[in-house]
């Protein structure tokens, strides 16, 4: 298993009550690679910081440097879990390569998604690709599927406030 897994999986809640779906994990060759799920780096972790101020908006105005590893924890104690479209790195990939990659990994990634939640579980597509590529067939398969644009770029307030409404239709409080 790599770091990459290794670093998901400690966070992995025993039950999820709501799945997080990204598009790739970034590409590493140790420990020290912006991850959303690596609490030692911090610095512009846009998905990460975007996810957080959505689920505790209350808590994270006291956010300090060093906290992230405390916030995973939280985030898995609550049910919450974010895996990616595909295990192989795109992020230094082009547009149309990127789109293969997802659309061969789909079946095998729905597997997976069957395997770790119930049909009622929310399900969070992040990026564009992702969404064009799973979407119909997850809601075909009768899960409730919600889009969220990359929190980047000006996208951060998108993000945060489309998670957190479908957070609410679903009952979910701090």
């Amino acid at each position: 298993m790599n770091s990459i897994s290794n670093m998901r999986n400690r966070y992995r809640p025993q039950k999820v009550k709501y799945l997080l779906i990204g598009e790739s994990p970034p590409k590493c060759d140790d420990e020290n690679v912006r991850f959303f799920y690596n609490p030692e780096i911090e610095l512009h972790d846009n998905l990460f910081k975007s996810v957080m101020r959505a689920v505790f908006p209350t808590s994270m105005t006291d956010y300090q440097k060093g906290d992230k590893g405390k916030y995973l924890v939280k985030f898995q104690s609550k049910g919450f879990y974010l895996i990616d479209a595909t295990d192989i790195p795109v992020n230094k990939t082009a547009r149309k390569e990127r789109r293969e990659i997802l659309r061969k990994d789909m079946n095998g990634k729905i597997g997976e998604i069957e395997g770790l939640i119930s049909i009622k579980t929310p399900i969070f597509l992040i990026t564009r690709n992702v969404d064009d590529i799973f979407h119909e067939e997850l809601e075909r398969l009768g899960y409730d599927v919600t889009f969220l644009p990359f929190p980047c770029r000006g996208y951060q307030k998108e993000f945060i406030n489309r998670l957190k409404k479908v957070l609410t239709r679903h009952g979910y409080r701090e």
